[in-house]
């Protein structure tokens, strides 16, 4: 890593920041190409050369862009809030057996009255939908393990598939994609639309719609993660998560009336989850669009 230290007399350090966003989303592949791995060195990145505005217009264009930023960040912990919400009622109805009424019900063999037991294979299906690069479409998008985020289960972030040259698996809008590899990174979440795969995920899709909510929540507690780390399947590099254990975790079958109660809080706060995330990709979009133009000069500020 390089790391810079901006000269306050000279620049403002934001509009460095979007300086380097600017200048290497452009510059960056013609200093590494045919390089066996993409590295820029110290002195090829000191030897860029671009046009520095006054200080004032430094400022004002990073005003602009970090208007952007703010919004965006503030998404962002809207969705982690109702996020570890939903995590919270699961953990305290389908963990703790603190749901409503508990008190009057009776636990037997571990679950409660009324309750059967039910194993994720029972839940869902596991999709093996492999689409060779030939079959890949010009709006099809790709959920690689860099993509999936780290205790989110909102998957907000993919690439186009077009430069891809590898076999993929096609998943659905709110199938759940579980990192197998290294489990213990805890990335599992639920798509919000469908694309693409990386082969080092398990796609899961719910046979019942009504208990898609309580499988989210499942297999992206903590619980869940533990036990995949714990029994993992050592792999010619890296442990993996084995199916063959998972299929068994239990996720029960509970009374109608309960399970509408779960749904009608969790729904809501998924379907939020996703527009927040949207509106983040929308935001990122247009700064990205400006961030070139305001460097360059283009548009004024």
């Amino acid at each position: 890593m390089i790391g810079f230290i901006a000269d306050e007399t000279k620049t403002d350090a934001r509009f460095v920041k979007y300086l380097f966003d600017a200048v290497l989303k452009m510059r960056f592949r013609s200093f590494t190409q045919g390089a066996a791995q993409d590295n820029l060195s110290q002195g090829k990145l000191l030897s860029i050369k671009f046009p520095v505005p006054e200080l004032t217009v430094q400022a004002r264009i990073a005003d602009v862009l970090s208007s952007y930023d703010i919004l965006i960040e503030s998404n962002q912990r809207r969705t982690a809030l109702l996020e570890e919400a939903a995590r919270l009622l699961y953990r305290e109805w389908f963990a703790h057996f603190r749901f409503p009424g508990h008190e009057h019900v009776e636990i037997i063999d571990g679950l409660p009255k009324g309750w059967e037991p039910r194993t994720l294979d029972d839940v869902v299906d596991v999709v093996k939908e492999s689409v060779k690069p030939s079959d890949f479409t010009e709006d099809d998008i790709h959920i690689g393990l860099e993509h999936i985020p780290r205790r989110s289960f909102t998957l907000s972030d993919w690439e186009p598939a077009s430069d891809l040259a590898s076999g993929k698996t096609r998943f659905q809008e709110g199938d759940i994609l579980f990192c197998k590899i290294r489990p213990y990174l805890h990335k599992v979440g639920f798509a919000l639309r469908a694309g693409l795969a990386s082969s080092d995920a398990i796609v899961w899709r719910v046979k019942d719609k009504v208990d898609w909510p309580l499988t989210v929540c499942a297999t992206s507690s903590d619980h869940f993660v533990a036990v995949a780390s714990k029994t993992v399947r050592e792999g010619s590099k890296m442990p993996r998560a084995d199916w063959n254990v998972l299929r068994k975790y239990v996720i029960p079958k509970v009374p109608g009336i309960l399970l509408q109660m779960f749904n009608d809080t969790v729904e809501p706060i998924a379907a939020q989850c996703k527009n927040l995330a949207l509106q983040n990709r929308a935001l990122a979009s247009v700064r990205d669009l400006l961030l070139p133009r305001l460097m360059s000069g283009e548009i004024a500020v």
